[in-house]
């Protein structure tokens, strides 16, 4: 009789399985979407140093631009002087006259003119020996205070062109050769609303009056004296004075046709 093997050897046999934990699905995934954001918060910051870098490395490039511009600036006008004065005559009193008569005379007369006017003109005519005659004594200065504000009555600018042509003969020759000048341009004075005396007849005028040469022509036809004549101008209008002729005895304006009193009563 056979015996049979017992069940428990085929037991034996059989192949265990390893012990593993039991495996959580949850866990696992939480923790790969957790080291997904440690990434990305990684990346995140290495992008905001970039910028970070960027963003300074503009601003440094701007700080220096800046100071480029600013040293530049500062060159710039370091090199650049004041507005430089136009040229002005040298042989005006400090309010832009002609003086005849001394420095201490008791009375002074002043005449504000404009070439181009002819309300000048006619005083020159009626009242031009009568200032000859203050001029030639002892007590009586008289000044011409020349002005240019008439330049719209002509076609060619001739209120300044003329008084600058007159400012040339005095820088060339001086007051007697001016006042000579002075009365050649009353005499020839042009009628509004037309052409003034060209260069040439002023020049011609200049040479007659004692102020001849290159230089002189150069003055006059160059208009040296352009830019002075405007701000003279705007002084003697800031100064109070509205129109031309205007006469003055010590500087108190004096009425039309009373100069002679008036002076008369400043000698006394």
């Amino acid at each position: 009789m056979s015996k049979k093997k017992p069940q428990q050897s085929q037991k034996k046999n059989q192949k265990k399985s390893p012990n593993l934990p039991p495996v959580d699905g949850g866990a696992a995934r939480q923790k790969q979407q957790s080291r997904r954001a440690e990434m990305a918060e990684l990346m995140a910051e290495r992008k905001r140093a970039e910028r970070r870098r960027t963003v300074l490395t503009q601003v440094g490039i701007g700080a220096v631009v800046v100071a480029l511009v600013v040293g530049v600036t500062i060159a710039v006008l370091a090199n650049r002087g004041p507005d430089e004065p136009a040229a002005a005559p040298s042989r005006l009193t400090s309010d832009g006259s002609v003086r005849f008569g001394a420095a201490d005379a008791d009375v002074t007369v002043q005449v504000v003119e404009d070439f181009q006017c002819p309300a000048c003109g006619a005083f020159e005519a009626a009242m031009g020996d009568v200032l000859a005659d203050y001029r030639a004594s002892d007590d009586v200065a008289v000044e011409y205070r020349p002005i240019a504000f008439l330049d719209r009555a002509s076609t060619d600018e001739y209120s300044t062109r003329a008084l600058n042509a007159s400012m040339c003969v005095l820088e060339d020759a001086g007051a007697d050769a001016w006042m000579t000048m002075h009365e050649s341009l009353f005499a020839q004075q042009p009628a509004e609303g037309g052409a003034g005396l060209d260069d040439a007849t002023l020049v011609a005028l200049a040479a007659d009056a004692g102020a001849e040469g290159d230089a002189v022509t150069s003055c006059i036809e160059d208009r040296t004296y352009d830019d002075w004549a405007e701000e003279q101008t705007d002084r003697v209008f800031d100064s109070g004075v509205s129109s031309t002729p205007t006469v003055l005895v010590n500087g108190e304006q004096v009425p039309n046709g009373e100069l002679e009193a008036a002076v008369e009563a400043a000698r006394s």
